[in-house]
């Protein structure tokens, strides 16, 4: 029993046809993809850092209220 393995015309000619479509397809298909989610992580950051300066806010406010200041200068 041979260690070769054979390989038809018709699968190999269909090998060739699928890396030509997913060099042709999956870039834009990447970039489309990428970008969605660089859209998503950006408003995601945005919701964060209003939250972040709420809570910053929220605790500025905490501790002028322990502390007696009355947020006249």
């Amino acid at each position: 029993m041979p260690d070769v393995i054979e390989v038809s015309v018709p699968s190999t000619a269909l090998f060739i046809l699928m890396l030509t479509v997913a060099a042709v397809v999956g870039p834009p298909a990447v970039s489309s993809v990428t970008g969605w989610w660089s859209i998503r992580l950006r408003r995601w950051a945005g919701r964060l850092g209003d939250a972040w300066a709420r809570f910053v806010a929220w605790v500025r406010e905490a501790l002028r209220r322990f502390l007696g200041v009355d947020g006249s200068r």
